[in-house]
Formats: structure tokens, sequence, C-alpha cells
């Protein structure tokens, strides 16, 4: 019961204040009928969202996700003046559904004295207290039938800071963080995951609340399923424990969280079973080491391929790992440590095959063949200089790594440019190096989230933004811009387009490419046209 839930956060609080970090050391299956299973860009998803233009009239091309699984959206990060609300969005015929999160903070009637006090701002006779506050995350409807005037149709919110989200059909999955901070004056509150229809939020039933033994944070990740098509069904569940990498696809959402056991580092894994708004806990497992991101997960056949890096902090025998585990989280097979003293930067699952970038000094890219999940084993491997930190399919012969280049110097390695390589994975026993390009001094979103990927397989070509450092004696100089990047059998070809303002993402329509300022205070969009 709800008592129970409290009463356990209460002890953790006190294992907190005597170590930072403290462990939720007796927290279980806080839902009693559970204890039995222990444990977006653009949408395209119909025809009616695809040739939407508002005209009746089919629409010309126009980019789609960077997605890991085909059949599940990941949204469009937009460009937003505040620094605290953030903001993502999907498209569903003439609807916009915006997600993200905001933070509500307190509000009182005060004297213009109280401006001076830490954490607040006087604006207009009220008193905003920054240090007293509430973040929740939300799914906004709009209808944008009349293009010029957009509609708030429907509102949807849950506690804590946005994590991540996903589309289905006409389903939006939202998952978010909740937890405690001690500048949000939470020893006054319950604690307890709050969802509802903007202003009027609920508790969660306490049989929609659990979590896992041994959390060793007081962090829950709410998950939140909205139809999007009539706004009416509605459903959400929250558990402790596993609020870190998120993998989904069109039936099971997976979500991880990490702890420690006898010095070891070991990954916790959640599965929920996804069915329009039933979200239903399937089964809890585990695996040694942590992950690096959500494709280092994938579901083939009802079982979980995950890859980890087994750190070992200071000792300088790090290992990696690729695990198979069933449909009830139990591990079936196994590789054996790979890559030593190396750690995991990149995965791609294609089939019954994983690729596996790694790095220390050099980038080598494994492959493990997982037709038998029983038995996963390395067939070939190549190395190169830097290292790629995504992986992307060009075609079933080819991958393309977007990532850094390195240099040594007298204090190590370090990064000092972007990274684009053509791999020839044709031969799963002899992989090759087709291609590489180099770019010293230059950065990308590329680098950190596949999002900022643009892939237009109509006209063979992905897009990604930059920016390049160039130093001088006199002046040092900054450019931006986005590169337009070609495979073409066994080389890349590369051309810049140079914007006038830093630039974070790319998308195109028709035979333009459209890049958006990612100023705070500018709303411009350059376009180009690609020949």
């Amino acid at each position: 019961d709800y008592d129970e839930l409290k009463n356990e956060i209460k002890e953790a609080e006190k294992e907190r204040e005597k170590e930072y970090g403290g462990i939720l050391k007796n927290f279980g299956i806080i839902s009693k009928s559970s204890a039995a299973v222990a444990d977006g860009e653009i949408s395209a998803e119909s025809s009616d969202a695809a040739n939407a233009t508002g005209t009746g009239e089919k629409a010309e091309s126009f980019a789609s996700t960077n997605k890991q699984v085909d059949a599940v959206d990941v949204s469009k990060i937009l460009p937003d003046e505040s620094y605290f609300n953030f903001s993502e969005m999907y498209i569903y015929g003439d609807k916009l559904i915006a997600v993200g999160s905001k933070t509500e903070y307190e509000e009182k009637k005060a004297k213009e004295e109280d401006e001076e006090a830490d954490g607040s701002d006087y604006v207009d006779g009220i008193y905003y207290n920054y240090y007293e506050g509430e973040t929740y995350s939300y799914i906004y409807s709009y209808d944008i039938s009349d293009r010029s005037n957009p509609e708030l149709v429907d509102k949807y919110e849950q506690s804590g800071y946005y994590n991540s989200s996903r589309m289905i059909g006409t389903y939006v999955y939202l998952i978010s963080t909740y937890g405690r901070s001690y500048y949000y004056g939470y020893k006054n509150r319950d604690f307890i995951p709050c969802a509802g229809d903007g202003e009027e939020k609920e508790e969660l039933a306490i049989n929609d609340i659990c979590g896992v033994d041994g959390a060793e944070y007081e962090r829950y990740s709410v998950i939140g399923a909205v139809d999007v098509k009539n706004g009416k069904s509605k459903k959400t569940k929250a558990i402790i424990g596993v609020n870190e990498q998120i993998y989904c696809n069109e039936k099971n959402l997976y979500l991880t969280g990490t702890y420690y056991k006898d010095d070891t580092e070991y990954t916790r894994i959640v599965k929920y079973s996804l069915d329009g708004t039933d979200i239903d806990l399937k089964a809890s497992g585990k695996a040694k080491g942590s992950v690096n991101d959500q494709f280092s997960m994938d579901e083939k056949d009802g079982n979980l391929r995950i890859a980890l890096t087994d750190y070992r902090w200071g000792v300088g025998k790090d290992k990696n790992y690729l695990y198979v585990l069933d449909k009830n989280l139990e591990i079936i097979g196994q590789t054996e440590g790979f890559a030593k003293n190396e750690h995991i930067e990149a995965v791609r699952f294609i089939g019954d095959t994983a690729y596996v970038i790694t790095f220390e000094r050099t980038d080598p890219l494994f492959i493990i063949d997982l037709k038998n999940p029983k038995e996963p084993k390395i067939t070939g491997e190549v190395k190169i200089d830097g290292f790629s930190s995504s992986l992307t399919p060009i075609d079933e012969n080819t991958l393309l790594g977007i990532g850094f280049c390195t240099s040594d110097e007298e204090w190590g390695v370090v990064r000092d440019g972007l990274k684009l390589v053509l791999f020839d994975i044709s031969d799963k026993n002899n992989p090759k190096v087709l291609d590489e390009y180099e770019f010293k001094n230059y950065n990308s979103d590329a680098q950190y989230s596949h999002k900022a990927i643009t892939i237009n397989n109509e006209d063979g070509y992905f897009a990604i933004p930059f920016e390049h450092y160039s130093y001088d004696d006199e002046e040092d100089e900054v450019t931006f811009g986005a590169m337009v990047i070609r495979a073409d059998k066994d080389s890349l070809s590369v051309k810049k387009y140079y914007t006038d303002e830093r630039v974070n993402r790319c998308t195109y329509i028709g035979n333009y490419l459209y890049v958006p300022s990612a100023e705070w205070d500018s709303h411009g969009v350059f376009s180009f046209e690609i020949q």
C-alpha cells in the first residue's frame, strides 16, 4: 500500500543522509498484484499522415526518423527559446503531437525586497521560488488542419523530467524520470508520481507502482500511454530502479538501470509489454556490465540481445560482452569477454548479426554471429584509427560510421574532430574499411545523437549538422553548416553547405535540405537545393 511505499522511501532517505547515493536495501516489488513477475522526428505511420498537405494532394518526400525499429517512431527535437522547457514532436495526419517537460515553480505574493532571496525572482508582485517546484512531462495534441491557426485539443502530463518517447501507430508512449532533489524541498512531499489532464493530476494507484530489489536511487521511471487519435485512452505506470537506457519495439519496452554488488557493476533490465494503452510488467533480469545507449539492445524472436562493457575502474581490465536473454530475461547465451581494456562506443543489430565498435586507442569493428542465440560468436574484425559513435546501415553490405578522429598526445588519446568511415560488411569473416574522411576541429551533434542524422533514401544521401573551429595567431573563427554525405560503391563524397548561425539538426522536403537555427534568439531556417 501507499504507507509501505512511503516508509521504504523514508528509509532510503536516511541511508542517503548517511552516505551519498544511499541504497533502497529492502525495496522489492511494491505492487502485490505484480509480485509474480518480479520485476519521435516525423511520424508517417499511415497514408493519411504521409500525404497530409492540407490540400488533398500527395506530399513531396520528406525526412523520416533515423529509427532503430522501423515501426516505432522517435521524436524530432524542436528549437525552444526557454531553457527550462524542452519540446519534441510527432505528426499524425492533421495532428501535431508535442512531447517534452516543464517545471512549475511555487508562486506566492511577496514584498519586493524578497527579490534578493537565493533561487528566486520577483516579477509583478509574484515571488517565484526556483527551489520549490515540480517538473512534469507532457503530451500535447494540436489540431493543425488549419495550418495558420493550430489549436490545442488534448493535454496529458505526468511527474518527472522528459527522458524519451516512442510512437507506435496512434499511441504515444512517454517515459519520464521522477527523482528526489534536495533543492526542491522534497522532504515535505510524499513522492508519489502523478498523472492527468494538465491541471487535474492524481497520484497513481498503488497497483500501478512497483520497484526492484536493491535500487540504488529513489528515482522512478514513469511510463504514460496516450491514444492521440481520440485523446481519451490514457494509462500510466511507474517503477523505481530502472531509469537509464530505453529500447522499444512494436510489442515490448525495455528499461535498464545499473547497480553494484561486490565491486562489480550490473545492469538490471525490466520488460513491459505494450498493447495500445495497456502497459504490463512481464519480466526482470540482469547482466554484468553497463549499457552504452539504446542501440546496444535489440529483440529478435522473443530474445533480447544486449551488449555491455564490464568496467574495472582503475584496474585496467575492462571487458565487453554480448548476452542473449530469453522472453523471461534469463541469460541463454553470451560471448566470451572481448576487446580487453576497451569499451563499447557503438552497436548496431541487423538481423542475426551484431556490429560492435570498441575503443581505447584504435577503433575495432567486431562482427558477431547470432544465428544460434545460445552460442553467439565473433566471426571477424577490422581496426581503424579513431572511433565511430554511431553505425547506420546503407545497404546489406555497407555501414556508415560517424564518430571521432583522435590523436595521441603526451597526456593520452584526445578527440580532435569528426570522422566518417565506410565499412564493407559483405564478408562477415573479413570486414573492410572502404573509405574514410577526417575533419580536424569539426564537431557535430551526429557524434552524440542519432536524431541529428538525416537519411534520404530516395536521393541516396545522409545529412548532418557541423561546426568548425579554425585557429590562428590573430583571431579564432567558427563556421556552421550541414554536410551532405553520399556513398557510391566503395567511396564516400562530402559536400558542405554553410549557414550564418549555429545548427544542430537537418531535414528535407523534396529536393531541398532545411537547416533550422539552434540559436535561442533566432527562428531562422536555412534552405539549400540538393542536386
